[in-house]
């Protein structure tokens, strides 16, 4: 019998009453668990294995099956800022159908685990209410901005998986930035410092340059969709992206709505 904490990535209708869910836990990696009677209102699973949420479960790992049967669910915490956040809310749906499809499967995933709680849990704090006076400089500034949280994991997740993205190096001439880039490149990963660019005009967009090195330094990025965008292309020209990730297009239609300034 396994007991591991859990963060559901996916979940989809397998019959009437129940559910086949797709989990990250943090003992056994990548999980898809068949749910019976989990659509019904007395169901002890019921707000446990909702997307995003983490809990608490208990199940047998059968090898000779793909699908695992749950003992128990403890709901854990259902990130309820979360879910009242359009946008954030479209950036972890991305996250989640990243790891879901990218991942490494059959394999314990802790860092993975760790990260993605993080992520989601900054997420949540985020969006929550704002900081008062009677909280202190330090605690107020050892908040993510919510600007950085994508971009951090999609840079955090680059490590993860053996994609290192130095954002401190020209790649031509190899001496250290101390300045926003000239251009960079994500179908290498390289940045080019501006005495090597000279004349020649950037492919990148100020935007883009002027988000990577805020998120080098940990500073608020003015418009992070430029510097998650990089990211996202980084990672496709790497990993290959041959399945389509479905929820980046709901995370662009969400972001016309709002305003990044």
């Amino acid at each position: 019998m396994i007991k591991t904490r859990a963060i559901v990535l996916h979940r989809f209708p397998y019959s009437d009453s129940s559910f086949i869910v797709k989990a990250l836990t943090e003992e056994s990696g990548i999980v898809s668990f068949i749910v019976k009677g989990g659509k019904k209102k007395e169901s002890p699973f019921r707000g446990a294995l909702d997307p995003l949420a983490l809990s608490e479960v208990v199940f047998r790992q059968n090898p000779n099956t793909e699908l695992q049967f749950i003992k128990e669910a403890t709901l854990l915490d259902w990130r309820n800022e979360l879910r009242n956040d359009l946008l954030n809310l479209a950036k972890a749906q991305v996250i989640s159908e990243m790891i879901l499809r990218y991942a490494p499967q059959g394999v314990p995933l802790q860092e993975e685990f760790e990260r993605l709680d993080q992520a989601l849990s900054e997420f949540n704090e985020s969006c929550g209410n704002p900081a008062t006076s009677a909280e202190s400089p330090s605690t107020i500034a050892a908040r993510t901005h919510k600007s950085r949280i994508f971009a951090q994991w999609l840079l955090d997740t680059c490590d993860m998986w053996g994609y290192n993205l130095d954002l401190t190096t020209c790649c031509r001439c190899g001496r250290t930035l101390d300045k926003p880039a000239a251009d960079f490149f994500p179908e290498t990963g390289g940045f080019v410092c501006h005495a090597c660019l000279g004349v020649e005009n950037p492919r990148a967009r100020t935007e883009t340059l002027n988000g990577l090195w805020a998120l080098h330094n940990g500073d608020k990025i003015e418009r992070p969709e430029f510097t998650e965008n990089a990211l996202l292309a980084y990672l496709r020209h790497h990993i290959g992206f041959l399945k389509e990730i479905h929820s980046i297009k709901f995370l662009n239609e969400t972001r016309k709505l709002f305003d990044y300034h």
